[in-house]
């Protein structure tokens, strides 16, 4: 067992190891944690970049190659979205320049949510813009607040593409039979379907129009979604009350697992010295019965 001196210094040791944390995440909290995103963190805004838009745009890309058979071309067709967060201080202005920025690369501001009061707003926006000035609009976007998180995807849409204007050719094709058999002599109520059945077909092939217009090299965008947070500033006070709780979630769990495996330690030592001493005593009483 220890003694008391033994006792009193694993006490001020483990003090010595509690202050010394607390002190490090303090310093850190006030070195680094200087502001926060009401209503949620950064993993909410990272997570939630493509959540809250619905925008699709479409943008073209020719492709030339050399092969055998002499130079190919590739027209591509993509979909490329760019979906950055930012957190400012000072929302007004910040965003200004994000109006500025979005003004001189001539985007289209296709989606926006604003939620919050001030000192806790939050802003949502889908821009469209030209294939030639999005990296310079991302650009000009990312250096809005204090970047949180930002994300680059590029999707291939030729073969979606390719789908769409064979499903025209085929409702083309169909129309043309249907129009065909005007020419031939029916019911009232054979006319009647035929033609229902031609305004069905032409129906479809004005929405397939506007879904190939998107595709269209007059109407190529590509998406860049932005979230700007306003952040609420953290007192000194505040900080410290942070890394003290941190301290203690931290701490005395660690703590508590320490002396549980010391203490099971101890309870396998003793219960294998009193299993040993048994097995000692039965042992020497075995050899006193046969002599």
């Amino acid at each position: 067992m220890p003694n008391r001196k033994q006792f009193k210094r694993t006490v001020i040791i483990l003090i010595a190891v509690y202050v010394a944390i607390f002190a490090a995440r303090t310093v850190y909290n006030l070195v680094t944690y200087d502001d926060q995103i009401p209503g949620g963190s950064v993993n909410y805004a990272y997570n939630n970049l493509r959540s809250d838009f619905a925008v699709q745009n479409f943008a073209s890309e020719r492709k030339e190659y050399i092969g055998t058979a002499g130079t190919q071309v590739l027209d591509q067709k993509y979909e490329r979205v760019a979906s950055t967060a930012a957190r400012t201080a000072a929302y007004d202005d910040d965003l200004s320049k994000l109006n500025a920025s979005i003004e001189e690369s001539q985007a289209v501001v296709q989606m926006e949510n604003e939620q919050g009061l001030p000192g806790s707003r939050r802003l949502t926006r889908a821009i469209g813009v030209k294939p030639e000035y999005f990296d310079v609009c991302l650009e000009a976007i990312r250096s809005v607040g204090t970047p949180i998180s930002s994300v680059l995807q590029k999707t291939d849409k030729t073969y979606e593409y390719r789908q769409m204007l064979a499903q025209k050719q085929e409702l083309e094709k169909r129309l043309e039979s249907y129009v065909m058999l005007r020419s031939h002599e029916g019911s009232i109520n054979e006319r009647l379907n035929l033609e229902d059945k031609i305004i069905e077909v032409e129906s479809q092939l004005l929405k397939q129009a506007v879904d190939l217009g998107e595709y269209s090299d007059e109407n190529a965008l590509c998406t860049i979604n932005v979230s700007l947070y306003e952040r609420g500033r953290i007192s000194v006070a505040n900080k410290i009350w942070n890394a003290f709780l941190w301290t203690n979630g931290c701490y005395f769990p660690i703590l508590g697992c320490v002396v549980g495996l010391a203490a099971a330690a101890v309870v396998l030592v003793k219960a294998y010295r009193f299993l040993g001493a048994v097995l000692k005593a039965g042992g020497k009483k075995n050899k006193a019965d046969t002599k």
